[in-house]
């Protein structure tokens, strides 16, 4: 299998997931539905760079819904919060499992949404000037 295909798929991939985040964040954001959360796990793992002292940390969030349902969702964010904090989410009660973020505005959404745009821009003009053939030939 060709290289560049590769790496180009995966990179499309991982924008095309991020971009999906971010509208399913959006949709909590706008919807304007508040509730009171707890940090209920932290767990830690070394980055993609293999190196031990570059650790990202992982937080599990859990509230209950309008509904009344457990709802429990995972955010790897650049803040440190320690099991027990407490937090207020957002979510679209249609559908609370996916659409929970931590509460914030739609900025810190939107910015992750263009950072996935301009990845996936960035492969477009890969593929269509053959870029990652000419790297990897």
């Amino acid at each position: 299998m060709d290289t560049s295909l590769v790496i180009t798929g995966v990179v499309a991939l991982a924008a095309l997931r991020s971009l999906g985040r971010t509208v399913r964040q959006l949709r909590g954001v706008r919807s304007g539905v508040t509730a009171p959360a707890r940090c209920i796990r932290v767990y830690e793992r070394d980055s993609a760079t293999g190196s031990t002292g570059d650790r990202r940390a992982w937080h599990v969030f859990a509230f209950t819904a309008q509904s009344g349902e457990w709802v429990e969702f995972q955010n790897g964010g650049n803040k440190r919060f320690h099991e027990g904090a407490r937090v207020t989410v957002r979510y679209d009660p249609a559908d609370p499992g996916r659409t929970a973020t931590l509460a914030g505005g739609p900025r810190a959404a939107l910015a992750e949404g263009a950072v996935s745009l301009l990845l996936m821009g960035l492969v477009l003009l890969m593929f269509l000037t053959d870029f990652p053939e000419n790297l990897f030939n």
